[in-house]
């Protein structure tokens, strides 16, 4: 008999909102990686269906082997979309703007952290509010509706 996963079974992860003055992944991820001495990498884009169309959102990766734990940090705003790639569809420039955790669409970051096994509020964090980085603050899992398609 197949047994049923439940939610909290595949949501395996905690979020943080960043809110940072680099609207420019590359610039953020260069400073947090000089910075900080961390080592996030640019991976393939999170690509989520939204409204029939497929987005695709900048997302970088750290694996910091020492503590056993798995970053990644997604940009909020997706990069292009589908129908960017294949058509100019002006009717988009009047609609609102896409967000990838809208109940968080004052930071412009989304840091998915996997591997941490206690309880978020004792996770240090590898970097902190500093000039380029404003706001850091916690995203409650459950109370995003999209949750699932943050599981990859």
């Amino acid at each position: 008999m197949a047994e049923l996963l439940l939610y909290d079974d595949w949501i395996d992860f905690h979020l943080i909102g960043v809110n940072s003055s680099f609207d420019t992944s590359t610039q953020f991820i260069f400073h947090l990686n000089s910075t900080f001495d961390t080592r996030f990498q640019r991976i393939h884009d999170l690509d989520i269906l939204l409204e029939n169309h497929t987005y695709y959102f900048e997302t970088y990766e750290w694996l910091d082997e020492a503590n056993k734990i798995d970053y990644h940090i997604i940009k909020n705003t997706p990069n292009q979309s589908d129908f960017k790639k294949n058509e100019v569809d002006l009717s988009n420039l009047f609609k609102e703007s896409i967000i990838l955790v809208p109940n968080y669409k004052d930071c412009n970051y989304i840091v998915k952290i996997s591997g941490w096994e206690d309880d978020i509020e004792y996770l240090q964090l590898p970097f902190f509010e500093k000039d380029f980085i404003k706001v850091i603050k916690k995203i409650d899992v459950d109370l995003i509706s999209n949750a699932d398609q943050l599981v990859f």
